[in-house]
């Protein structure tokens, strides 16, 4: 990523201020914060991972090199199906271009699809469209060569930070124009605040506290076992129904180590992992989505704006990582 997005807290906020919608989710502290007794049920959910080949805090070549063969080993492990979504521009370092090239090829040589996820990141909130539709244009030039070796393309696009534009004038007119370039917008139903998390996880790695690391990791598992409980009711309460849906996280050390554990945690909740395509065959990716402004948000908080539906604000992260994550100056 670039920049920093609007945390879970803020967007909690923001959403209480722009639609009424009450902001009193609370922190999570634990597995108990879940749902203490999870039904038997059978769900779906596809694997979609942002900012390829490396999103928050870059490291070095060597360090981009050990997250994507451990991130495509918990993957292969785990025996899920998955999407990267891919930030071109971060290929561009002199005298590393091959070699950073040669990351997206490790995704594809897996069997994994790629996706396009503009060159570097801007937010359409304030990117003039002809911009961010070349941003667009820039960011499949090297994904596609490398999937046309297998007679592939890239086909999803994802926006970054899941902003789809600052007014629906925009919004539409982008969502009209993305078809003609060979893409369909990639939703998040599952969305979360994982990158706080990883940047924590990341900046204990620095000071070398492995201890602090674990805690993070559990930390976290536990926030994304309260976010999914939070997003099946929501699904439910829109649809009446369960839903297939799409869950978003980031290549970055943290899943790179623990993405195994993740996959286990959503497997127990009742999920099967299915491709995307799989799950956008659910008839509520047809819902009408009517929101645009600042915030970026599940497709599901969307569709319950433009319902009028009320809804809570989803789970907060944990204040210790977001200091751990951002410590004061």
């Amino acid at each position: 990523m670039t920049g920093r997005p609007l945390s879970a807290r803020r967007v909690a906020l923001l959403l209480a201020v722009l639609f009424g919608a009450p902001a009193c989710a609370q922190p999570t502290s634990g597995a108990a914060s879940a749902e203490a007794d999870v039904p038997t049920v059978e769900r779906t959910i596809a694997l979609t991972i942002d900012d390829l080949p490396l999103g928050g805090r870059q490291g070095d070549l060597a360090h981009q090199q050990r997250v994507t063969r451990d991130l495509l080993r918990q993957i292969a492990e785990a025996g899920v199906p998955a999407i990267g979504f891919v930030n071109e521009g971060k290929l561009d370092v002199p005298g590393e271009r091959a070699e950073r090239e040669a990351l997206l090829q490790a995704w594809v040589d897996a069997g994994h699809d790629l996706g396009n996820h503009t060159r570097d990141h801007p937010s359409l909130f304030d990117t003039p469209l002809a911009a961010f539709q070349e941003q667009v244009r820039q960011g499949d030039l090297v994904t596609n060569r490398l999937l046309a070796a297998r007679g592939d393309s890239a086909r999803y696009f994802r926006h970054p930070y899941l902003n789809a534009g600052p007014d629906l004038e925009t919004k539409r007119a982008f969502e009209a124009w993305l078809p003609t370039v060979g893409y369909t917008v990639a939703p998040v139903t599952h969305d979360n605040s994982e990158w706080l998390y990883a940047f924590a996880y990341d900046n204990a790695a620095q000071s070398g506290d492995a201890a602090l690391q674990a805690r993070i990791a559990d930390a976290y598992l536990a926030y994304m076992d309260t976010t999914a409980a939070y997003f099946e009711a929501l699904g439910r309460d829109l649809f009446g129904r369960e839903m297939a849906h799409v869950l978003l996280v980031h290549a970055n050390a943290l899943n790179a180590a623990h993405l195994g554990d993740l996959i286990a945690v959503f497997r127990r909740r009742g999920y099967r992992f299915v491709t995307l395509d799989e799950a956008l065959d659910d008839p509520a990716y047809q819902s009408e989505d009517a929101y645009a402004g600042r915030a970026g948000m599940s497709w599901l908080q969307r569709w319950a704006i433009t319902r009028r539906v009320p809804f809570e604000s989803e789970p907060l992260v944990d204040p210790w990582v977001e200091d751990v994550a951002y410590p004061d100056p």
